[in-house]
């Protein structure tokens, strides 16, 4: 239908130019085009006017209307003959043969040239979209992976990792809604890092249980305060027996206290005021400016009230424990915050020797006798190690009838330390400093060893040796191996103390395997009044283990301390001491006397020797003989004197001799 539609168009175009020149058309130019093999026009008759070719037979009755219809007539299975009525001659009708033999042929190629023109309208459509697609959706899908990847695994830098494409669309709103969600990100974790930054700040310059600031952050603070050239004062606080508590009642209670402690220190202090808490049982309050000293002691007599009341720190449970306070000072010319707490330490350590102070400005001999204090303890550890110790013997004497002269009872061992640089160092400076620094017990070990190489020399060589009594110090008493270690020393310091086989005899003699002993009974043990009334229960368990070995106990400085009799019958000792302070008072000092008098009675009703110690005149000797003092002890009798002059002047005279075998 298409090739004849082609074939109409061809004869429409040469009637339409044979009309316009006014001639009959010829048709034998166009026979042969778009297959035509003939054309013919007939009249309204039905007879040719004109025809070229092979002329088509119709079967149109003449006369017949078309109008401008194709007609289609299949006269053979090679042409195809198709009639119609032209507009430009109403009144003929025209009739065309094609050929239509190439036509399955004609038909392939036009239908590959169909399917290549779609073909190509297809590959054409589908880049075009994949390039629509992939500039528009997928590539814009791609950095948003990207993007999102990249973000995922550096999320601190979120936020460098936005699109800047602007896009009014879908798409658009994608990428606007990721970016948003990268800066939220970003910001989140900035946000987060602050808090942690602030968090770890907080944590390395605050204590947690009272949240005040710790020693990191006063250091700080007074650095700034001191390096702008401002003046400071510090007050140090130290609260004692904390750790006493702590092991008591446990850290709960100790945590409930330093609680407390901080609440009632802010509370009392000023606002401006900077409070720190720098140990476990310390505080620290820092006041800008110079300040004058009274008003400085009025503030720390403030705080100190502020804390010296009661605080619960368990059920039914209320402590108040004593606080001391180290003040320093600076006018701004000190810039080292470390300097300064370590003034306000030397100040504090000065109240613990002062019992009623309860705080202390610091001076600059505190630092010097700090510093002295440093040497005196490094020699002392090394006077232990070089043997620059050794003892001397102070003779006790018997005062009872028939001894009217000056019989020996006994004999106290003293420690005497000769410095290399120094010479003696008195015993008053050492052994507290001993005490404190934990070397009380080797040195005590060293007296207790010589005072028994001394009985068993003595007694091997005279068949008798003096009772040598030795000063425990408070340490040394509350040491658990107190007792083993005299047990150790009485069986010979060569013997280790695990292999000791210990035998308490009737003759009070100690002995070990492979060793001759000592006579316990010529070893006795002074402990001061205040010692023993630490602890109760733990002395009389100790001094029962004691009279148990044989050792002799007596009570030293009776009559200081705040001993109870019921107490002191529980003690079971075998003597005590009249304190030099009373001794020294007989004969001018009346209510002396009568303290003198009333320790002999209750020594004797108690079945205790009495010894007075201090004895120096004759009135005194007098005094104590009359009350029936069994022993004194003083220069009157003789002074502390090495063992060779003790053994020459005491142990080889005959009345020694006899003394020491009526003891």
């Amino acid at each position: 239908m298409r090739l004849a539609e082609r074939t109409q168009s061809l004869v429409e175009f040469v009637l339409a130019d044979a009309r316009r020149r006014r001639i009959l058309p010829d048709l034998d130019a166009i026979v042969g085009q778009e297959g035509l093999r003939g054309v013919a026009i007939r009249g309204p008759s039905g007879a040719v006017l004109a025809s070229a070719g092979e002329v088509p037979a119709t079967d149109l009755v003449p006369g017949a209307t078309l109008k401008r219809q194709l007609v289609s007539t299949e006269t053979g299975g090679r042409t195809l003959t198709a009639v119609w009525r032209s507009d430009l001659i109403p009144d003929v009708t025209v009739a065309a043969r094609v050929d239509v033999g190439d036509l399955p042929q004609r038909l392939h190629a036009y239908l590959l040239r169909i399917a290549g023109l779609i073909a190509i309208i297809v590959l054409v459509v589908t880049v075009g979209t994949m390039l629509v697609l992939d500039r528009w959706l997928l590539r814009p899908l791609l950095r948003l992976r990207e993007s999102a990847l990249k973000a995922a695994a550096t999320p601190d830098d979120a936020a460098s990792f936005t699109l800047s494409m602007r896009r009014g669309d879908e798409m658009g709103d994608l990428i606007h809604a990721h970016n948003t969600m990268l800066n939220r990100v970003a910001d989140s974790r900035r946000r987060d890092k602050e808090m942690a930054v602030e968090q770890a700040f907080f944590l390395t310059h605050h204590d947690l249980i009272t949240g005040l600031p710790n020693r990191a952050a006063l250091l700080e603070f007074l650095k700034r305060r001191c390096g702008m050239g401002h003046g400071v004062t510090v007050l140090l606080f130290n609260v004692l027996r904390f750790r006493a508590l702590n092991a008591t009642y446990g850290h709960a209670a100790a945590d409930r206290l330093l609680h407390e402690l901080a609440r009632c220190l802010q509370y009392a202090a000023s606002p401006d005021d900077f409070l720190a808490h720098v140990g476990a049982d310390r505080f620290v309050i820092v006041r800008c400016g110079m300040g004058d000293p009274h008003v400085t002691a009025a503030l720390a007599e403030k705080l100190l009230n502020a804390v010296s009341h009661p605080i619960k720190v368990a059920d039914d449970v209320e402590v108040s424990l004593p606080v001391r306070v180290g003040i320093a000072q600076s006018d701004g010319n000190v810039f080292v915050g470390e300097d300064l707490l370590s003034q306000a330490e030397l100040a504090l350590v000065q109240t613990y020797e002062a019992t009623t102070c309860k705080y202390q400005f610091y001076s600059p001999q505190f630092a010097l006798a700090m510093r002295a204090r440093q040497q005196l303890t490094h020699d002392l550890e090394q006077a232990i190690l070089r043997r620059e110790f050794f003892v001397v013997f102070q003779p006790k004497v018997k005062l009872l009838p028939p001894h009217d002269g000056a019989v020996l009872a006994g004999a106290e061992v003293l420690l005497r330390w000769q410095h290399p640089t120094r010479g003696l160092v008195n015993p008053a400076e050492f052994i507290p400093l001993a005490e404190s620094t934990g070397l009380m017990g080797q040195i005590g070990d060293f007296v207790l060893r010589a005072a028994g190489e001394h009985i068993q020399r003595w007694h091997t060589r005279y068949g008798w040796s003096p009772r040598l009594a030795i000063n425990v110090s408070g340490q040394e008493f509350s040491d658990p191996d107190l007792v083993r270690r005299i047990k150790r020393v009485v069986h010979g310091s060569a013997m280790p103390a695990d292999r000791l086989e210990l035998e308490v005899t009737e003759t009070t003699t100690v002995r070990g395997a492979g060793e001759s002993g000592i006579p316990t009974v010529r070893l006795e043990l002074e402990i001061t009044e205040t010692t023993t009334m630490r602890d109760v229960e733990h002395s009389t368990q100790v001094l029962a283990e004691l009279r148990k070995l044989g050792v002799h106990v007596s009570i030293d400085d009776f009559g200081t301390g705040y001993s109870s009799l019921n107490y002191l019958q529980r003690f079971m000792v075998d003597a005590i001491k009249i304190d030099k302070s009373f001794v020294d008072g007989i004969g001018h000092d009346h209510n002396a006397e009568v303290i003198c008098d009333t320790i002999l009675r209750i020594g004797h009703a108690l079945g205790m020797r009495v010894i007075a110690e201090g004895v120096e005149t004759e009135a005194q000797v007098v005094f104590l003989r009359l009350r029936k003092c069994n022993e004194a002890q003083g220069y009157l009798f003789g002074k502390p004197v090495t063992s060779e002059e003790f053994e020459r002047t005491w142990l080889t005279s005959p009345p020694a001799a006899a003394a020491g075998l009526w003891i």
